[in-house]
């Protein structure tokens, strides 16, 4: 009898595992199931989004695979104002959904309908310019990216101005810590020079003013285009000419006076000297402080025997408008 019993365990055993096994894949079973039906509950809540996005912009509800293919694409609002309704509906996306796609999707409309006097007011009003400001502290760099973007045009309006002003710091940080030459940097530039337009906020950048120099000479022409729009801006506003002239230039600063510079950059940088030097004229005391050799008023009007030899030559460029500003720095 004792064989008998021995012969029959491991087929007891087998079983006992076979029937263990089963109830384990049965287990995975359900739980991929219920983990597939979470997916597809949180990719429906995602659609419903996208459509409630696209109706409120005017747009065309497509499919969940179409609107996949047009994450961040929404470029164009049918027309040229927003309903109440529909910016109360896209700021509520953008401050509700953790979906990347469409809070990009929601910042593009808004930047793009901010092109627009009556959108501007609308969306300060419906306290929007909070909601899209906010999206700078975003860790997803795209984020930053359009919210820089949708400011900037929001920023071309002065009563926006006044309450987005206290974002100048930040702005500055993000530009500043940016990758050279990045999407982000240029967003960053671009929205900075809307604020340097008029004199009320540059007593705000005047700490900027070495790393925009230094961007001259690391930047790229795009870059140094960005950089300069801001810099005669600030150059043209007698009160920060100090500022200017004991600021640190970096070593190749000089090179940016050749006839072989973007002829863009060029004109823009003997701009932004002409402003420095007609300050100078026209305000005393400059000559009493002790500025440093690598300081822009050593670099430019110490003993600029460097300086001046290129502007000599530029007075001979072929190009009148670099003629006439290289003249104007001679003179």
């Amino acid at each position: 009898m004792g064989t008998v019993v021995s012969e029959k365990w491991p087929l007891k055993f087998a079983m006992g595992v076979l029937a263990g096994c089963g109830g384990l894949y049965a287990l995975y079973f359900l739980a991929k199931r219920w983990q597939d039906q979470e997916d597809q509950d949180t990719k429906h809540c995602q659609s419903r989004k996208r459509n409630l996005l696209y109706r409120a912009i005017g747009l065309r509800v497509d499919s969940q695979e179409n609107a996949n293919s047009r994450q961040g694409s929404i470029l164009v609002n049918p027309h040229n104002s927003l309903e109440k309704q529909q910016v109360q509906v896209i700021l509520g996306l953008l401050k509700g959904s953790s979906d990347t796609s469409i809070r990009e999707s929601a910042l593009v409309t808004i930047g793009n309908s901010a092109a627009f006097t009556v959108n501007q007011d609308l969306i300060r009003n419906l306290d929007g310019l909070s909601v899209v400001a906010n999206c700078l502290l975003d860790e997803v760099t795209s984020i930053k990216v359009k919210a820089m973007n949708a400011l900037t045009n929001l920023s071309l309006n002065v009563a926006n101005q006044e309450e987005l002003k206290v974002w100048i710091p930040q702005i500055l940080k993000i530009q500043e810590a940016a990758t050279l030459n990045s999407e982000l940097q240029v967003a960053g530039l671009r929205m900075l020079t809307n604020f340097s337009v008029t004199n009320s906020h540059h007593h705000m950048m005047t700490k900027s003013i070495p790393h925009f120099l230094k961007l001259l000479v690391d930047g790229t022409d795009n870059i140094k285009v960005q950089v300069l729009k801001i810099l005669v801006n600030l150059s043209a506003n007698p009160e920060l000419t100090h500022d200017f002239l004991c600021a640190q230039v970096p070593p190749l600063f000089l090179f940016l006076f050749d006839s072989t510079i973007n002829k863009e950059v060029l004109i823009r940088i003997l701009i932004f000297v002409v402003n420095l030097k007609e300050n100078m004229n026209s305000m005393q005391g400059f000559g009493q402080y002790d500025y440093k050799v690598e300081s822009v008023h050593s670099v430019l009007f110490g003993n600029p025997i460097k300086f001046s030899q290129k502007i000599a030559k530029l007075v001979l460029h072929q190009d009148d408008e670099v003629k006439q500003h290289a003249a104007r720095i001679m003179v």
